[in-house]
């Protein structure tokens, strides 16, 4: 190895398990060498074996997804008569607080399957979500760049996660109904209270309205992701 070679430590918070502890990882300064045939014939084999396998994704290669392109969530704005809001709470290497439960849309999943999954994963009750988004954020934070569809939405049946009262000591997964946002709110969605502000001023009418268009024969045969990505507690 050429000594003259410049090496960086580059500290990387491993969100990809329960535990958010920070590992290093020895990576060499290579920003100024272009990508090598090789390398890219590598990628290329990669990418045929990962096809069609949205809902497995090892840890790396979805870390390489996130440094590379913006991921797209659906969020759920579940809130009750009352005008409640009912939030998840998380802990990860990124932070910890109340968070609008959400995940993130899979490759060539249709967003309603993946509203669906995200409801059975975060409430274990299934919702009625809004037709349309009624809002669309982009976060840009430690962990990469998320654009997410916020969608309205109600529970269609009793919650099977805990369910805590205000004040009560969460646990990752607990649910619990604010009538405002609280101060422990998840450092990445504090971009909900300008968006609650607004949607109770009668700021946002009724939405985006979605369409959708499919085209060509990829999808024919092809089933919809199943499952969670192994890592998509800390993540979505």
């Amino acid at each position: 190895m050429n000594k003259d070679r410049s090496f960086a430590i580059l500290r990387v918070r491993d969100a990809f398990h329960d535990r958010g502890r920070a590992k290093e990882i020895a990576m060499t300064d290579i920003k100024d060498q272009a990508i090598t045939e090789a390398e890219l014939e590598t990628l290329t084999r990669l990418l045929a074996k990962l096809s069609g396998q949205g809902a497995d994704l090892p840890a790396p290669v979805f870390r390489f997804v996130t440094e590379v392109s913006a991921t797209a969530n659906v969020d759920l704005l579940v809130r009750d008569s009352d005008k409640r809001i009912l939030l998840a709470w998380r802990e990860d290497g990124f932070g910890r607080g109340w968070h609008v439960p959400g995940s993130i849309i899979r490759h060539r999943e249709d967003i309603g399957h993946r509203i669906a999954a995200c409801a059975r994963d975060e409430f274990g009750c299934a919702i009625e979500a809004a037709e349309s988004p009624v809002a669309v954020l982009q976060i840009f934070d430690d962990r990469g760049h998320t654009v997410s569809l916020c969608f309205q939405a109600k529970l269609g049946g009793q919650p099977r996660r805990r369910l805590l009262e205000e004040g009560l000591h969460p646990e990752p997964g607990d649910l619990c109904w604010f009538r405002a946002l609280p101060s422990e709110l998840y450092p990445s969605h504090q971009v909900y209270r300008d968006l609650l502000a607004t949607l109770d001023q009668g700021g946002l009418g009724q939405g985006a309205q979605l369409f959708t268009q499919h085209v060509g024969g990829r999808d024919q045969g092809q089933a919809l992701p199943a499952g969670l990505i192994s890592v998509d507690k800390p993540l979505a």
